[in-house]
């Protein structure tokens, strides 16, 4: 009896040593979610890789969601990786098709999806297609039915920081049509001031690049005066250079920037003096 109980303690043992044996040689890398972050991930990353049956949990970032739709999913380390795959989804919802209609109108819908889409008579989707598919960027195309006459046109011209269109912007521009730009004054006009329709987009518009203010405060600051000019605010475009001194008695700091420094978008590097 002593001995039959002596022969299935040995089995026990043996049974958990292979067990633990086996799990020993199991290893996770720390698992790079796309748009996923795991719960502590500072805590357990310092110690990748993970030993096999380790449980982590997983959630997405906004606009995404796991397979299962929960905000924490489990994850663990196996043999042949993590299980359940981790991954992250883009939500697409589906508004209302505009001259047209879809079942899916109002619902939201997952990565992956496909939506049918039946546009008005007359009307079609971009290329003729009649489907639109939830991507990692959203959907695939706008759900939006157009006239074939409204192809290309393009809508009022995009708005700059800081400058205008020179002419009276309109609701609607025919292909090819064009438009120019001007900035305000002391702005200076970077990029080409006249753009295009052209598929139904404007080309990229210009961009106005701030002036220098150089007020007396800045000046007294650093010790210095200009040396060209003696009022004690300008105005500089973006581009131009400008020349200090010191003031009478001073001298430049060593390391301080140079003496002529130049307006770039609104910014000077002014040199010091002491």
């Amino acid at each position: 009896m002593g001995f039959c109980r002596l022969l299935f303690l040995v089995n026990v043992l043996l049974t958990s040593w292979f067990s633990s044996a086996k799990g020993e040689g199991i290893h996770c890398d720390f698992p790079k979610i796309r748009h996923g972050i795991v719960y502590d991930e500072k805590k357990y990353e310092p110690f990748s890789p993970v030993p096999g049956g380790k449980i982590l949990y997983y959630s997405c970032e906004y606009n995404f969601a796991s397979p299962s739709s929960s905000f924490w999913n489990p994850i663990i380390c196996t043999e042949a990786g993590w299980s359940p795959v981790p991954k992250c989804l883009r939500i697409c919802f589906f508004p209302s098709v505009e001259n047209g209609h879809s079942t899916s109108s109002g619902q939201t819908h997952k990565e992956g999806d496909i939506v049918q889409i039946v546009c008005n008579q007359g009307y079609s989707l971009q290329n003729n297609q009649s489907t639109i598919t939830c991507g990692e960027e959203g959907w695939s195309i706008p759900p939006k039915c157009i006239s074939p006459n409204s192809a290309g046109k393009c809508g009022p011209p995009p708005s700059i920081d800081n400058g205008d269109i020179t002419s009276l912007s309109l609701p609607e521009y025919a292909p090819l049509s064009s438009v120019e730009y001007q900035c305000q004054n002391y702005f200076l006009l970077k990029g080409n001031k006249i753009i295009t329709c052209r598929n139904g987009k404007w080309s990229d518009p210009p961009t106005c690049l701030h002036a220098c203010v150089i007020p007396e405060d800045i000046l007294e600051k650093h010790n210095i005066v200009l040396r060209w000019r003696e009022n004690g605010r300008i105005y500089s475009q973006s581009g131009e250079n400008i020349e200090f001194m010191c003031k009478p008695g001073y001298r430049k700091l060593r390391g301080s920037p140079p003496f002529r420094s130049k307006c770039i978008d609104g910014h000077i590097n002014y040199p010091t003096c002491l």
